[in-house]
């Protein structure tokens, strides 16, 4: 017996398309009279597109295209590449003469009122938080361990130099010291540390030129512990016999640990401390005024430049033969 279908199926046009055979669907969807073929126009998909005249750039605008895809991949090949390590930009150190003294009130309280110191607060807030944690940690696993800057290879005109800013702290015998006190009348090598890493930096500044000025009785050599963390500051102060044990003992008075968190405005912006975990040297001479500064690990040729802009310094002090400014540290050449 003939299957029925459903009285629905057969009321709905739709339902009855689905039983409508494979071979009468092309009959169903014809083209009307005078409307073109669907099979004609799909069988050559080219047929339209080969209708159409063929347009291409000009000859001046396919160089122009070509030209900014080089600038564009030669830009990006010099960005994935190491930079190199610029020199000295600027004298480091303050325009006024530092003092050991203590502040009056006057003086507090024109700080307190001073714009341009909370500017320069809320920048170095600003740039702080927007730093991460580990912000000094990858430069100084970057190239060159991170060195900040080149040392000149001459000393820093006179003219143009700047003061070493005045810092406190306690010397290895106990009593508090500032670093103008300390460098006031003498040839004096500062170094800044505050990590294991920054000790090594040190030494490879140091070292040459310790043996070369060993007894000079014009020459002073200032080691500044920076602990910015308070905890760990007294942690250090606990190990001052184990400091002492390695530290010569001429040189306790000289050695001071400094701790407490740093004026931007007033020591490590002038002083260019960008990275607490690098090691930084100056040279300072006897008016106060940094007349060369250097920072990382010491390459050959600042290990060079330092012994003998020292030897220039001492022989100048001492009274010996006058000489002038190097002719390469006119100004014009570098910025310091």
């Amino acid at each position: 017996m003939t299957p029925r279908l459903p009285v629905r199926a057969l009321s709905t046009p739709l339902s009855g398309l689905r039983y409508v055979s494979s071979a009468s669907k092309s009959t169903l969807f014809a083209p009307k009279p005078g409307q073109p073929s669907t099979s004609t126009a799909t069988s050559n998909p080219n047929a339209a597109s080969s209708s159409k005249p063929h347009t291409s750039l000009p000859s001046s605008s396919r160089q122009g295209a070509e030209k900014v895809t080089r600038d564009v991949q030669a830009k990006g090949k010099g960005k994935s590449g190491p930079q190199p390590i610029p020199p000295l930009p600027r004298p480091l150190g303050v325009l006024q003469h530092p003092s050991s003294a203590n502040k009056t009130w006057s003086q507090r309280k024109q700080e307190l009122l001073d714009d341009d110191r909370h500017k320069a607060k809320r920048k170095a807030l600003v740039k702080e938080a927007t730093q991460g944690y580990f912000h000094d940690y990858n430069r100084a696993k970057g190239v060159g361990g991170g060195k900040l800057w080149i040392a000149p290879n001459v000393l820093i005109r006179e003219d143009k130099a700047l003061y070493f800013p005045d810092i406190s702290g306690k010397s290895l015998l106990g009593n508090e010291v500032h670093t103008t006190d300390l460098l006031r009348g003498k040839v004096t090598l500062v170094s800044v540390i505050a990590t294991r890493l920054s000790e090594e930096h040190e030494q490879s500044f140091t070292q040459p030129v310790l043996e070369d000025v060993a007894g000079h009785p014009e020459f002073n050599f200032v080691q500044i512990n920076h602990q910015e963390n308070k905890l760990k500051s007294l942690l250090v102060s606990f190990f001052i016999s184990s400091l002492k044990r390695i530290v010569p003992e001429d040189r306790w008075g000289s050695y001071m640990i400094s701790g407490g968190d740093w004026s931007s405005m007033d020591i490590t912006s002038p002083l260019g401390i960008d990275n607490k975990l690098l090691g930084y040297i100056y040279l300072v001479d006897q008016n106060l005024k940094v007349r060369w500064a250097g920072c990382g690990t010491a390459t050959p040729e600042e290990s060079q430049a330092l012994r003998r802009a020292t030897a220039v310094l001492l022989r100048r002090i001492s009274g010996g033969t006058e000489a002038k400014e190097d002719v390469s540290a006119k100004e014009g050449e570098v910025t310091v």
